[in-house]
């Protein structure tokens, strides 16, 4: 193995731009989790899982909230710009870290492009038009636009994203509104619904509840998990927030409850006022549910917010992907030309890089709508967005259950030297947030054998290739390390083999 070498940046070499405030970041974390797959892909859910669907989004609740804990003690404690890479190679090892960093930047790269078909399918389906030059021109103005925002400085980045955001979360708050007066009767029905909709029948709650049996909430955990994916970008964008210590932990916090209150809240009332078996993906179900009460107009506004949130998440995940490849080169595993920066702090390589791939994928996509395949596409890439998204959560856990092990050798206390962390109760979360996720990874192979190997290509392929550079002495392992920022060990000197016991440097 080739001895890794730092190398600090120069004094007066650009930095990665700190343009974004507290209040933005959590904006922007909900940005990357609220897009089309959340409107369309709850109906999904519903119909695949039933009334269940209600657990499976609790349990990725606490997932998530393992995950954001996880990643604000390692953000607070090992400051990094970049991404969740650093951590991933500092404790897990260069060759998982490659094989994560670059299956998250897949990811996205994947998933923008199906986000900008989705915004050309919502716009044909308000306008009514069947023009297929309409189609495509839409579908490339739609890339063009998220092109052009994020070329921009970061600033101006996360005054747009935080605008979409707040423009989905006042939707969802809406129908929250809506469907709770349909409910106990104020408008749209005439009475209080209770629970005759989903759970009034002769069967009891439990045979309501699980329809197609409990299993199914693990073996399509999956699907629930690719809904909820993105909010790691809150770490992404607390990098470059202007007061990362203290607007950290609070919104890797913050999003975790704001989160469960946008998804579980809606989704009771949808199934209590929706028949669980009427959900599909073919029309948002908020929108369904207000044409099924007679109000039209918000069915029209539930189905255009579904353009607005695609948008919006297509490009937090350009930022998100951006900011990983930049990790990886940052961490000498990914070509040197991509740690560039402009001289006010823009990735720029980076996003022409990632641009580049994601165009490819675009094309690709517009080819296969042409020829009818656009629909098992479009699905599968969700399916691969849900294993690749996965392990970089499953890296974030693990990266930390690995620094406090090695606090705890080097003779610290985690319950004392570190900053924003987790309750020392609740210390086994990460540890067993990441053992559901590789659970419900498993069950994602033996259900699509397919997008397994499509996906995993994306993880082995990396490494393959820094496995044969090393054994080639080609192999670039030179850190480049941003002004003040520390390793693990000249943070935290072995107290064992030192007589220094004040703690952290």
């Amino acid at each position: 193995m080739l001895e890794e070498k730092k190398v600090a940046a120069e004094n007066d070499a650009p930095e990665l731009q700190r343009g974004i405030k507290g209040w933005q970041v959590t904006f922007i974390g909900l940005g990357g989790v609220i897009g089309s797959c959340y409107f369309l892909g709850l109906g999904l859910s519903i119909q695949t899982m039933g009334p269940a669907v209600i657990i499976g989004f609790g349990i990725v609740g606490v997932i998530i909230y393992a995950v954001m804990v996880a990643y604000a003690e390692l953000l607070v404690n090992l400051p990094r710009k970049g991404s969740f890479v650093s951590y991933t190679k500092e404790f897990l090892g260069p060759q998982w870290s490659i094989g994560m960093g670059w299956a998250f930047w897949c990811n996205w790269v994947a998933y923008v492009p199906s986000e900008a078909v989705a915004m050309a399918t919502v716009l044909q389906y308000l306008t009514g038009s069947t023009s297929a030059t309409f189609y495509i021109a839409t579908a490339v103005g739609a890339m063009a636009a998220i092109t052009v925002i994020n070329l921009c400085a970061v600033n101006i980045f996360a005054k747009i994203e935080s605008g979409l955001a707040i423009t989905k979360v006042v939707v969802i708050i809406l129908f929250v509104i809506l469907a709770f007066g349909i409910w106990v009767g104020l408008w749209g029905s005439d009475q209080f619904l209770g629970g005759s909709i989903n759970f009034g029948g002769d069967a009891s709650f439990a045979e309501s509840l699980f329809p197609k049996g409990a299993l199914i909430v693990f073996t399509q955990m999956t699907l629930v998990l690719v809904t909820c994916q993105g909010t790691e970008i809150v770490g992404l964008a607390a990098a470059e927030s202007q007061d990362p210590e203290h607007s950290v932990p609070k919104a890797c916090r913050s999003v975790t409850w704001r989160l469960l209150g946008l998804y579980i809240v809606p989704i009771i009332l949808v199934l209590l006022i929706y028949p669980w078996d009427l959900a599909n993906d073919s029309n948002p179900v908020f929108a369904d549910i207000m044409e099924r009460y007679d109000m039209g107009f918000f069915g029209t506004v539930m189905s255009a917010v579904v353009f607005v949130a695609a948008f919006s998440c297509a490009n937090t995940g350009f930022y998100g992907t951006v900011r990983a490849m930049y990790g990886l080169a940052c961490e000498g595993l990914a070509p040197k030309f991509l740690t560039k920066l402009t001289k006010t702090g823009n990735p720029r390589n980076c996003v022409w890089f990632t641009l580049a791939c994601m165009w490819v994928v675009l094309v690709l996509g517009l080819v296969s709508e042409l020829t009818g395949a656009l629909e098992t596409l479009y699905g599968s890439l969700l399916s691969i967005s849900g294993f690749t998204g996965t392990l970089a959560w499953i890296g974030i856990c693990m990266s930390q259950v690995v620094m406090r092990r090695r606090l705890r050798a080097r003779g610290y206390d985690p319950r004392v030297c570190l900053k924003a962390k987790v309750s020392d109760k609740l210390e086994w979360l990460p540890f067993a947030g990441a053992c559901v996720q590789v659970i419900a990874l498993v069950m994602l192979v033996i259900e699509d054998q397919l997008v397994f190997g499509i996906a995993l290509a994306a993880v082995v392929v990396p490494m393959l290739v820094r496995w044969i550079n090393v054994k080639r002495g080609t192999a670039r392992d030179v850190v480049l390390v941003s002004k003040g920022e520390k390793s693990f060990d000249e943070t935290f000197p072995d107290l064992t083999k030192s007589s220094d016991k004040q703690g952290p440097a």
